[in-house]
């Protein structure tokens, strides 16, 4: 033990001694991770968990790939050899679910072999739009992460705040950027001003958006929502559980998105609907909330921020020009992208379009807007980004990868309504919620924001949580569905 650790000990000092270059901290990395191999061999499925909704960078690794991506690969790894050595894991727990992702990975994986590969720019590629596949079969493989490994039963209260508000460590980014400690705030980036220029703050007024703080609000009322649902959130005893939810809510507002709003109201409404509060002593109480709430805000709202403005600018109120100018500009950039977009999905009908970006095209269509040329003034439709959920399947894996995606989505929410409907009584509240917030994000994918690519982790994540939560456990005897094919 003493001939191997002292040299390690001497290297490591050795590497140490320049700390921030790249050779040193992969070397360091390299040993910490070696040394690390029993703690994930115990707790590789907790780590993933933590780190699905947790925004943190790894910026030492070619490409910069986030936390997740990596303990997604780690903890497959580690759930595939307990199954080579008999152990009973769930990867193909729910066959429907786990076939259509295979079967979406394959038509990634033809269309990137015969659009250009699957190059990344970062180690050397002539290409852009690599990391992209590598996201998305990262996604398709983290739902055979989660759902590799049983949550125990008796702490999944615990799992579900792990889960859910992990994404709270964006605080740390912000934090870090406000410090000035750099190497921090690599790690937990915030896409904000914070992170480039004090001056961006200035110049930007009251305009300045918190576009980081969504993941943390919707983190934060998704725990809400899942742990207490919407009738423990009413709880008077816990008086509480409503003001967290509500503080939340006006965070949603500074972010200064419409969407995030809109989701955060959708998903209250939809697990409002799910537990079936839909009477009419509900019904008045939901709408004497919301009048009351409306009372409270609307009349000030052309006092508040301009971001709080430009978030309820697409309500009927009284708000400022420049905020609903800002807004509906965002709209009619979209609307463009998309006109200019929808005469090209025949062309790429069967044999899709791909991630593969040519880095002269994309300097091109930046260099023509800039000119004013009005075919050139948007550089997402050159690099995919084209805001639209449907658009971002069908353009890049043509009707192939729209059916898989769509057979994937269908299975899912299958899964979840039978969870709903005979899952175990003491998991009603989390597997309504999941329920209700998996058909909200289709909704939002498909009419208000989307991207594959990017979305694919959420997806994966949600059904990929309920089947961890609910694989654990037997068929319930009053049940009258045939359970989908478990395992």
């Amino acid at each position: 033990m003493y001939g191997v650790c002292l040299p390690l000990a001497v290297l490591i000092g050795y590497f140490l001694a320049e700390p921030l270059e790249s050779g040193s901290v992969a070397v360091v990395i390299l040993v910490l991770a070696v040394l690390s191999i029993p703690l994930l061999m115990r707790w590789h499925h907790v780590l993933l968990l933590a780190s699905w909704n947790a925004v943190c960078l790894l910026f030492f690794l070619p490409g910069n790939p986030s936390l997740c991506l990596a303990m997604t690969f780690v903890s497959l790894f580690f759930s595939l050899l307990d199954r080579s050595i008999g152990r009973n894991q769930g990867l193909f727990a729910v066959r429907s679910v786990a076939l259509s992702l295979a079967v979406l990975a394959g038509v990634v994986v033809i269309t990137a072999f015969a659009t250009g590969g699957l190059g990344l720019r970062s180690m050397g590629s002539s290409t852009f739009g690599g990391k992209r596949y590598f996201l998305l079969i990262g996604g398709i493989l983290g739902y055979f992460a989660l759902a590799g490994r049983r949550i125990d039963p008796h702490k999944v209260n615990w799992y579900v705040a792990v889960f859910f508000l992990s994404a709270l460590v964006v605080g740390v980014g912000y934090l870090a950027a406000l410090s000035g400690v750099d190497f921090v705030a690599a790690m937990f980036p915030v896409e904000d001003a914070f992170s480039e220029s004090k001056d961006v703050i200035a110049e930007q007024g009251d305009m300045f958006r918190l576009g980081s703080l969504i993941p943390a609000v919707i983190g934060v009322v998704c725990y809400m929502l899942a742990r207490y649902g919407v009738r423990g959130l009413f709880d008077l005893k816990r008086p509480w559980r409503l003001v967290i939810f509500a503080l939340a809510m006006f965070a949603g507002l500074a972010c200064g998105f419409r969407s995030a709003l809109v989701l955060v109201c959708l998903t209250f409404l939809s697990v409002f609907y799910w537990e079936g509060l839909c009477r009419p002593r509900y019904l008045l109480m939901l709408l004497g909330g919301a009048l009351l709430a409306s009372a409270l805000i609307l009349p000030f709202a052309h006092k508040m921020p301009l971001a709080m403005q430009r978030t309820l600018s697409f309500l009927p109120i009284n708000v400022d020009i420049g905020a609903r100018n800002d807004a509906e500009g965002s709209t009619a950039w979209r609307f463009e992208i998309w006109r200019q977009v929808l005469p090209d999905i025949p062309k790429y009908f069967f044999k899709g379009k791909g991630y593969t970006i040519d880095p002269g095209d994309l300097y091109m269509s930046i260099v023509s807007g800039f000119a004013g040329n009005k075919a050139g003034e948007n550089s997402g439709v050159v690099s995919g980004d084209y805001h639209s959920g449907p658009l971002s399947v069908i353009i890049p894996f043509g009707i192939f990868g729209v059916a898989a995606f769509v057979w994937f989505l269908s299975a899912s929410v299958r899964f979840l309504y039978q969870k709903y409907r005979f899952g175990d009584p003491a998991l009603h509240n989390i597997n309504t919620f999941l329920l209700a917030f998996f058909i909200v994000r289709i909704f939002g994918f498909v009419f208000l924001f989307g991207s594959l690519y990017s979305e694919m982790f959420m997806f994966t994540g949600l059904i990929g949580f309920s089947v961890s939560l609910n694989s654990g456990l037997g068929r319930l005897a009053k049940s009258t569905e045939p359970d989908l094919e478990l395992e």
